[in-house]
């Protein structure tokens, strides 16, 4: 099974609903506070809240600070949180779940 991550902020708004979907979902996942590590953690870089899924990117918070070219998973950006749906089907495309019936 892959290993799926909740990386946030503790002040951040979105980490709350993109929580609750993850649970209603049924989907194991961790929990990482980015104020619990080490300083030199490249964890600490990704915005709020991030899913990872076997330590790619499947959605982020928000778009980079940095001026750097885009990589391949800034397409998994999304400005809103994915409702339950939208975020299984995200899932799916990780290949976390089956799409078949």
């Amino acid at each position: 099974m892959k290993r799926v991550a909740l990386i946030y902020t503790t002040g951040c708004r979105k980490y709350r609903t993109i929580k609750q979907a993850l649970l209603d979902i049924g989907l194991p996942f961790e929990e990482v506070n980015q104020a619990q590590l080490h300083k030199g953690c490249v964890c600490r870089n990704f915005t709020s809240p991030t899913i990872l899924v076997d330590e790619d990117i499947i959605i982020f918070g928000g778009p980079r600070k940095s001026k750097l070219k885009k990589e391949s998973s800034e397409l998994a950006y999304l400005k809103n949180i994915p409702n339950k749906k939208e975020l299984r089907a995200l899932l799916e495309m990780a290949g976390i779940f089956s799409t078949t019936v």
